[in-house]
């Protein structure tokens, strides 16, 4: 399968909330996704399971996906840009978005996005998502 039509499967299935299938034949193990930001979603998310963690709290906010334009780049690279789009009543944010893509051995292995508003981002999941209050939000060392 094109590395771009991987990138797209895993558009369709997360609109359907299918994340077994992102899980199962579209995300490698060990996938690396990088969401900038400074709220409780950003940063870098290591391994299907964290990312599929993520992708249930974007499910859970309302955020729906459309992609805008795909472009493959190379064999392995697919850059495309997305309209992200949530409107809780108290929260809301419609940007647009750029992701690049490494996709190898027909899975998605590493993943950057870049925000058209980091502001307006910051300020949707800061309102949706409360951090945990110290000590529990810090990792053991």
């Amino acid at each position: 399968m094109a590395a771009m039509d991987v990138v797209s499967r895993m558009y369709e299935c997360f609109n359907r909330a299918d994340l077994d299938t992102i899980k199962n034949e579209i995300f490698a193990e060990n996938i690396v996704w990088r969401l900038p930001g400074r709220h409780p979603l950003a940063g870098e998310k290591h391994g299907a399971d964290e990312v599929l963690a993520f992708f249930h709290q974007l499910n859970k906010a309302g955020v729906a996906v459309t992609l805008e334009n795909i472009a493959e780049w190379t064999d392995d690279i697919v850059v495309e840009v997305h309209r992200g789009k949530a409107d809780l009543g108290y929260a809301a944010f419609d940007g647009l978005n750029c992701t690049h893509y490494h996709v190898r051995n027909g899975k998605i292995t590493e993943v950057q996005v870049y925000t058209s508003d980091q502001y307006m981002l910051d300020d949707f999941f800061n309102k949706v998502y409360k951090y945990k209050p110290i000590p529990e939000r810090l990792a053991d060392e």
